[in-house]
């Protein structure tokens, strides 16, 4: 990929914008308000959570979709909750072949598909964390991102992508069925959300509750089975050890990975900003556990068990509070 736009420059925008600009692929950046304005003056400053290294990039930034010109491929890294907008702007260029979808959804690609058309949309998931300081994002780089082809084809357009990113310091894993890959993923993050929020959303006070450590476990299980019962094959598929390895292991492997520091960069701090997308996916979700028709009572009451500090009447309906 010779020229490659990235739409959103929160942290993951800014991040692999970055990061291929500096492996030689033409970058731009579309970015809005005082984030545009911040780039303009100081460019991508980033900084390594585990080492405090600081660079500075200077790429091309826009502050909205270019609707006539042409890349090779758009990246689009936005939350679940500002999809719809952007999906309008996104659509204005006809131009682009390639969109890859980077953000969390439980309902599948429907509505990116309508606004784009089929043979346009690729979707994909992140590889890294991490969080702004004013004009300075701080990050952490995880491990292999995951893309794939609507259809699980590796396309040639598929290999040039992974090519590129590979190139730009992020290996990447291709999946044949990306849709139940990114389901699974909400499976896996609404129940440990629900557990983090009963916590304020800190993993250290969370790691330290063996028993709602095993619920939160639980809640992921029932998830996966909500999954199952819809046919969606599990993916990837090393979730498989959800079910396969007794709580006895899981729980204090649990509590490890809670203590870790990837958990407080990548899990908790995104918890704490996110709160709006986590319930919108939440939402997401409950509309699956109908369809499928699976009890769920782990999971119903690790919803039910959240604090809600700024109540109001879209939050209190999408958490099942209220109809």
């Amino acid at each position: 990929m010779k020229k490659v736009l990235f739409f959103g420059a929160g942290v993951l925008g800014s991040l692999y914008a970055a990061k291929l600009h500096e492996a030689g692929t033409e970058v731009a950046l579309v970015a809005r308000g005082s984030r545009y304005e911040e780039l303009k003056e100081h460019g991508i400053v980033l900084e390594r959570f585990d080492s405090g290294e600081r660079t500075t990039t200077r790429v091309r930034v826009l502050d909205r979709m270019p609707e006539g010109e042409y890349f090779d491929l758009c990246v689009v890294l936005v939350q679940k909750t500002q999809l719809d907008s952007a999906l309008a702007a996104l659509a204005a260029n006809t131009r682009i072949p390639a969109f890859l979808f980077m953000n969390n959804t439980a309902e599948g690609p429907g509505a990116m598909i309508d606004a784009l058309g089929r043979e346009r949309v690729l979707m994909g998931h992140v590889n890294a964390g991490g969080e702004r300081d004013g004009h300075v994002v701080r990050y952490m780089v995880a491990e292999k991102m995951t893309m794939g082809e609507l259809d699980g084809k590796r396309s040639e357009r598929l290999l040039q992508i992974a090519r590129t990113f590979k190139a730009a310091g992020f290996p990447v894993e291709l999946s044949r069925n990306i849709d139940a890959w990114k389901r699974y993923h909400v499976a896996l993050a609404v129940p440990f959300a629900y557990a983090m929020y009963g916590h304020g959303a800190c993993n250290f006070s969370l790691s330290r509750s063996r028993e709602d450590v095993k619920r939160c476990l639980q809640g992921i299980r029932e998830a996966f089975q909500v999954l199952r019962a819809l046919e969606f094959p599990v993916e990837p598929s090393k979730f498989r050890w959800i079910f396969s390895i007794p709580d006895l292991l899981m729980v204090p492997l649990f509590q490890l990975v809670l203590r870790s520091k990837i958990a407080d960069i990548g899990m908790a701090r995104h918890l704490r900003n996110a709160r709006d997308e986590m319930e919108k996916l939440s939402a997401e979700f409950l509309v699956l556990v109908q369809q499928a028709g699976v009890e769920t009572p782990v999971l119903d009451e690790l919803r039910c068990g959240i604090p809600q500090p700024k109540p109001s009447l879209v939050s209190e309906r999408l958490l099942g509070n209220k109809e």
